[in-house]
Parts: structure tokens; sequence; C-alpha cells
């Protein structure tokens, strides 16, 4: 995408052809469309443009501001940096794929943590979502964010467990206005102590979604479940109904980091199981919030259109970019390491993947291992993998993730033999079926 207008009060991006972005530099207070410069066709996307918001007509008193200015970078578009802000955490999470209680990746002062901030403007990022460890244990964190909202980069989302959230945190987000959703974990009614590894938190956590809600702010609730907890899932829906949630995502732990070698983990089959219970509930209550089933399913709520996730099922073709996401977003470490997601955190991949402290986001985004994996295409992973070429199945799974692959089998080039399963054995169709069809 060599060409987007941003708006970076809300991180929303309009892709532009050459003929938009002709018009939209035009839009500069002083050049005049009544010139023979500008044909009907060029008055017509005008015309939209300023239906939709994106300019208006000039009154002969404004000044183009700086960020309002075509803003070059030399490198691929980047539409979302997720950043762990810190390694550090407050809990100790049984399933913690960055070992956080450790401090294994450590912190970066706020003097570092600035140059970061430069460097993302500098490469035109348009958004980050913050998370750690646990982000609000950063003394500094508001002035992270400070920073960040003046150099007009958009915060999409807070990860947290909500347990630090003050008060002064959310007046200070209303303040420099801005209006981030908060994704809280809260891993179940009666089990959420068990698996964040601290005992007595479940209530201040709940009370902690119902306030942030109450200040204004999105909330959707992740939830990590094993063979201890999933029974927790019927009464844990009813929570997140009665709180009204806008989405609650349910998944089980990656085998890294804390989870590696468990022996409480959850079978395909039995998630499947418990999952399908879950969705059977959500469809015979309209729909009351947007949802996640793990690999199997995810929509949004019944009337709500913005919280609409992956309706149309996807339909890969040898051409199809590998990971779209991985194409346009990355995952950045706490000691300065970017990863294309956070799947690939504590892989053997860590290792091999650049650090922003050596060197900075605009070259690393067009020469690396990070760009080599962003720019796989299903045609690399059919040459590498017979099975998935022959399979029939190929054009609904795509051979899968490539973070899972690695995790699960070592090849980062070989199939998920985890969304293989989901696929072959049908628990896809289990979720397809609707009443209200």
């Amino acid at each position: 995408m060599p060409m987007a207008a941003v708006n970076h009060r809300n991180g929303k991006v309009k892709k532009l052809d050459k003929r938009q972005f002709y018009v939209l530099q035009s839009c500069d207070g002083k050049t005049n469309f009544n010139s023979f410069a500008f044909i009907p066709a060029h008055l017509e996307i005008l015309k939209q443009f300023i239906h939709d918001g994106i300019v208006y007509e000039y009154s002969g008193q404004e000044e183009l501001e700086s960020f309002q200015h075509y803003r070059y970078s030399n490198t691929p578009f980047i539409k979302t940096v997720q950043w762990c802000v810190t390694g550090h955490c407050n809990l100790n999470c049984l399933h913690c794929f960055m070992e956080s209680p450790s401090g294994k990746y450590g912190e970066l002062s706020f003097e570092a943590m600035t140059k970061l901030i430069e460097q993302f403007e500098e490469a035109n990022v348009v958004s980050v979502v913050l998370t750690g460890g646990e982000p609000f244990l950063r003394r500094d964190i508001v002035d992270l964010i400070s920073l960040l909202r003046k150099k007009r980069i958009h915060i999409e989302h807070i990860l947290t467990n909500g347990l630090l959230v003050t008060d002064k945190h959310l007046s200070k987000l209303k303040e420099l206005g801005i209006s981030p959703s908060f994704q809280i974990s809260f891993d179940g009614v009666g089990s959420h102590d068990y698996m964040r590894g601290t005992n007595g938190i479940e209530q201040n956590v709940i009370k902690s979604i119902e306030r942030i809600q109450k200040a204004g702010f999105h909330v959707v609730v992740s939830t990590s479940i094993d063979k201890k907890s999933v029974d927790s899932l019927g009464a844990t829906y009813e929570l997140m109904k009665q709180i009204g949630v806008r989405s609650w995502r349910i998944s089980i732990p990656q085998e890294t980091g804390n989870w590696k070698d468990t022996k409480t983990a959850l079978s395909l089959d039995e998630l499947s199981q418990k999952l399908h219970a879950i969705w059977m509930r959500w469809n015979n209550d309209e729909k009351p919030f947007a949802i996640q089933l793990g690999g199997f399913f995810s929509s949004g709520a019944k009337n709500n259109n913005k919280d609409k996730m992956s309706i149309k099922k996807a339909k890969f073709t040898p051409d199809s970019a590998d990971c779209q996401t991985c194409k346009e977003q990355s995952y950045l470490l706490p000691d300065g390491i970017l990863l294309p997601c956070a799947g690939y955190v504590d892989t053997i991949l860590e290792k091999m993947m650049p650090s922003l402290l050596e060197k900075r986001l605009i070259n690393v985004w067009r020469d690396s291992n990070l760009h080599d994996i962003g720019n796989l295409t299903k045609q690399d992973i059919l040459n590498n993998n017979q099975e998935c070429a022959q399979c029939d199945l190929f054009g609904e799974c795509g051979s899968g993730c490539r973070a899972s692959a690695l995790v699960e089998t070592g090849d980062i080039m070989g199939k998920d033999p985890i969304t293989c399963v989901i696929w072959k054995n049908g628990h896809k169709h289990q979720f397809e079926y609707s009443k209200n069809k």
C-alpha cells in the first residue's frame, strides 16, 4: 500500500489509488478545484471525501497542520505494532508465554522507549497495542501514552490483567482524547485465581471490568482454559452477559513459556465439545456480544456490525499471503526484539529476529528474517508440504498458522497440525448452523 489516508484519532485507514491521492494532496486550502487540472472524475472523488468527513471546505482562515500533510516513509505499510512495554507482571499465570514473573525479557528505560516511539513515527506506524507483562506496572505508562498521542500514533488496545488500572489512568486517557479498548484477562468464574497463580484476585478483576466499562471504555475479555477450568465456562458466559462485555474470547494456551510440558491441556475433541455448548447458548440468546471460540468460530454481536470479526470464510489460493496480519503488523518484545507475532515468543525463531535497539524499524521491515516471514505466500508452504498441496481442504485452511506449525512440529514451513485436525475432523462444521438462518 504505497498511499493511504489515516485518522490518527481512531486508527482508521483508507487505501488510496493514484487518482484519489492526487485529489487528497490538492486539498491544501490553496488549490482551486475549478481549474482545468481537475476532471469530473476528480470532483466526484472530492465529493465523496467531503461526504466521508476526510476533507472539508476551506473557509479562508485555517492552515494545514503538520500532521495533515503527506508523510513519506521508505518502508512498506505498517498498520500496528503490538508493544510489550514491560516483561514484568504482578501475577504468576500458569500459561504465561513470556514467563513474566521471572522478568525474563526485562524492561527498557523511558529514554530507550522514547527512541522506539521515534522509530514508529519515522516508519509511519498507524497504531500500537500496549501489552506486557502487565503494562500498568510501569510508573511512566501515562507518559508513554502521552508521547504516542503527541506523535499521532493511535493506541488501539491495551492488554492488561485489570488489577492496576486506576480511575486516574482512565481520566488521563479521556483528557488525552483517546479511547482504546481494554482486553482484560479473566480465566473463569471460580478458576481465575488458579490459572493466574494468585489467590484472592477474581472479584477484583470483575470489579475492574465493570469500572472500566462504566468510565466509557469498551472491554474485551480474554479467557484461557484447561481441563481443570473448562467447566467454569457456563458460569463465565452468564457473567459476561450480566456485566455487558463487548467481546469474549476463549482459547487454550500455546505450548511455550510457563505452559511447556503441561499435564492439563485440553485435547481438540474436548475443546470442541465444550465450546460448542457455549456457542449454542450464545445463539439461543441471540448473540449478546462478539465471541471468539478458539480456532473454531468467531462472530460479532447480532446487531453490531462493528464487532463482526470473521463472518465470511477465507478462501486461500497459492498466491495468497501466508499471513496477511504479519505483512502489516508485528510484535515488539520488552528487550527490543521484533517478532512477526506473539506466537513466536519463546521459539527457536526468536533469536533470529532483529533488534530495534541495533537496527531501525524502517530497515528491518524491508530487509530481515522478519520481512521474509511476512512475505511468505501459500505457494511457499505448498512447495514444502506435499500433503497440503494434495489436500482438498487447502482452500479453506490454508495450511494453518506458521507460528503454530513451528511450536507443534519444529518446522515453520510445515502444516499446522492443530488447524489440520480442526478441518479434517469436522470440528469447524459443528459451528456453521445458526437457528437464525
